[in-house]
């Protein structure tokens, strides 16, 4: 297995940052009080120095007020987001990986991926037909043998997988 790679596609703190952390308040220039709304207590945000520019443009976190109060755009990188509060982030966001597995087709795309225990996420149909009919069927509780079966199964499909610890 590898570990996991961010693609800084931003999802993550796009449906659940507004969900997880409010602004308390503003401490200095860089500093904010924050509260973990889920389990409660505040930790202190510090915006990083690398993206003190980006974090000045707020105008796609109005316009979206689920977003994690500090997700940004990455400057002159469409598509691509960053936590401005990477090092300092709360523990919550310090243990959310965003998928445990992705699956690239023949061509080397990206055409799934599985979220939380054993979720799959995808648009492709011949995916979604493999995995309903020979993955959704596995009855074993073992992790470690759910990923190898699964990951054989498509590659005999003809995918490519990458598990993440």
């Amino acid at each position: 297995m590898t570990a996991f790679e961010c693609t800084l596609c931003g999802k993550c703190c796009m449906h659940a940052g507004g969900e997880l952390i409010e602004v308390e308040k503003r401490l200095t220039s860089r500093d904010f009080l924050c509260r973990q709304k889920i389990i409660g207590g505040t930790f202190r945000a510090r915006i990083e120095e690398r993206f003190l520019d980006a974090f000045r443009d707020a105008s796609e976190n109005k316009a979206h007020p689920s977003w994690c109060p500090f997700l940004r755009g990455l400057p002159g990188e469409e598509g691509k987001y960053v936590c401005t509060i990477h090092n300092s982030r709360p523990l919550i966001c310090r243990s959310y990986t965003c998928c445990a597995m992705r699956i690239f087709g023949p061509d080397g795309r990206e055409v799934g991926k599985v979220k939380g225990r054993r979720s799959l996420d995808t648009g492709d149909a011949a995916l979604r037909r493999c995995w309903d009919e020979s993955i959704a069927p596995l009855t074993t509780d073992d992790d470690i043998v759910w990923r190898t079966e699964v990951t054989g199964t498509l590659e005999r499909a003809g995918y490519r997988v990458e598990a993440y610890e």
